[in-house]
């Protein structure tokens, strides 16, 4: 096991998750998918959590564009992800630290989750 694997660990174990930072570590990390789709953040409290991983674990971030293998929402995000990054980040700071509500940040992330066709349908 690599640093990286270790560390994704540690955080995996003590950290604050959810479904998409899961998916985004066991990808990210293990090279492992999660079953269920969904697994993409679907407004920023998810966000929040995916980045408290990249800060957690900064090994991860050169790795970030692989989750656009994961789903089209996912690919969406990644395209998109400086700007929701930065907005969340100016909105309410790393782990809500500067405000509880980030509508500006939701609207962005549902402008691009909305835009993704279900090719299902």
């Amino acid at each position: 096991m690599n640093l990286l694997q270790t560390k994704t660990i540690k955080w995996l174990a003590t950290g604050s998750t959810g479904a998409s930072s899961k998916a985004m570590a066991f990808w990210l990390a293990f090279g492992q998918k999660l079953n269920g789709c969904g697994n993409h953040p679907h407004d920023p409290d998810d966000f929040d959590r995916c980045l408290r991983l990249l800060d957690a674990v900064p090994e991860l971030r050169p790795y970030l564009h692989r989750m656009s293998q994961v789903s089209r929402h996912w690919k969406a995000l990644l395209k998109n992800w400086e700007a929701i990054e930065a907005s969340h980040l100016d909105e309410v700071g790393l782990g809500w630290c500067k405000a509880r509500s980030a509508p500006k940040t939701y609207a962005l992330m549902r402008e691009v989750l909305d835009a993704v066709v279900d090719v299902t349908a």
